[in-house]
């Protein structure tokens, strides 16, 4: 396939991330584009500033690349700080993270960074409205150029995992171990339903990304034999990981769009989510899963929810379906060539 964006042929792409090779959320963002920008028949590389070293050969593709794609407004700021004797002479595209929008906008001097970056670029793309409003209550000169782009959902068909749960019900939290994570929220509460359901068991699911709160979970992990800690599987396995639970929760403080609840939803489980903005922009209450506000709240939903067979089939039936609507890799991929076009059109024709 042929892709011709004003005057440029299969156009080459240098595509930034923090992370590509670790079980990570912009990861899984990272090589969901990926892919479907070389459907394309563009030119890529991949650098993961994060985790790779730079050196003379990235410069020069650096050099040659016709533009740049980067994801984490934050990350990739404080990395390309280091490197002053490169300009940015190329349109680029910035793909928020979720928590640079949802986290780091707080804080003045990160903002002051992160527009730094924004204010060159050509186009920024961001999962939800929520999203959008965020940078635009920031930096309203950015208003014109962000996109609203929701995730699709890949979630490849492999191997059967060796991760056995116990319990039933059995509630998995699908998380990097970090504090906006907060992976405890809905601890208490948990062990307060044991009364009703002496055979629930929670289990937690991600790679150790905070030696903080790795070790309340070891902690917690040793005092309560209802409570268990796995680290990340590879993602060809989570299809399988998923079938075996009851409920996935996330408790996050922020979320951009969770590949977590979104690759959950996609094969008809039950999601039960924190209501933040990230998590309200795919789960329609009561139809496609449950958002809560409160660990109370959470209990109330759940109980009301076990009572009923019939409302079980309906969300898993109506997740499913909603996935397929509205996160599909096409119409992702779609979008994301809108603002290809409008890049690459603006400044390479004539």
């Amino acid at each position: 396939m042929k892709l011709k964006i004003g005057s440029i042929t299969n156009p080459k792409i240098l595509f930034f991330t923090p992370y590509y090779e670790q079980n990570r959320g912009n990861a899984t963002t990272a090589k969901r584009i990926v892919k479907g920008l070389t459907t394309w028949g563009a030119s890529i590389r991949v650098f993961a500033y994060e985790e790779q070293s730079w050196d003379a050969e990235w410069e020069s593709y650096f050099h040659e690349a016709d533009i740049y794609h980067v994801i984490h407004l934050k990350r990739f700021a404080e990395w390309f700080k280091r490197y002053s004797h490169l300009e940015i002479s190329k349109p680029y595209i910035l793909t928020s993270g979720g928590t640079d929008v949802n986290e780091d906008l707080k804080d003045a001097n990160a903002a002051r960074l992160m527009n730094a970056v924004a204010d060159q670029s050509c186009g920024i793309t961001v999962f939800s409205e929520d999203g959008k409003e965020k940078i635009v209550r920031a930096n309203p000169v950015l208003a014109d150029r962000i996109y609203v782009i929701p995730q699709s959902v890949e979630l490849p068909v492999g191997q059967v995992t060796s991760v056995e749960f116990s319990g039933d019900p059995v509630f998995l939290l699908p998380a990097g171990l970090r504090p906006i994570k907060d992976v405890f929220y809905l601890f208490d509460e948990l062990k307060k339903m044991r009364v009703t359901w002496p055979s629930l068991s929670f289990n937690i699911l991600g790679p150790v990304l905070d030696k903080k709160v790795h070790q309340e979970v070891v902690e917690r992990e040793k005092e309560n034999d209802w409570f268990h800690y796995y680290d990340a599987v590879p993602i060809d396995q989570m299809k399988s990981i998923y079938e075996k639970v009851d409920i996935v929760l996330n408790s996050s403080i922020s979320e951009g769009q969770s590949a977590a609840v979104l690759e959950a939803l996609s094969i008809g489980k039950i999601v039960f989510a924190r209501n933040n903005s990230g998590n309200a922009s795919v789960i329609k209450e009561g139809k496609t899963g449950f958002l809560f506000h409160t660990p109370a709240e959470f209990h109330q939903k759940v109980t009301e929810l076990f009572h009923s067979k019939e409302k079980q089939a309906e969300i898993r039936e109506k997740a499913k379906t909603y996935i397929d609507q509205h996160h599909s890799l096409d119409k992702e991929m779609m979008q994301f060539l809108e603002v290809y076009t409008h890049c690459l059109t603006k400044v390479y024709s004539s």
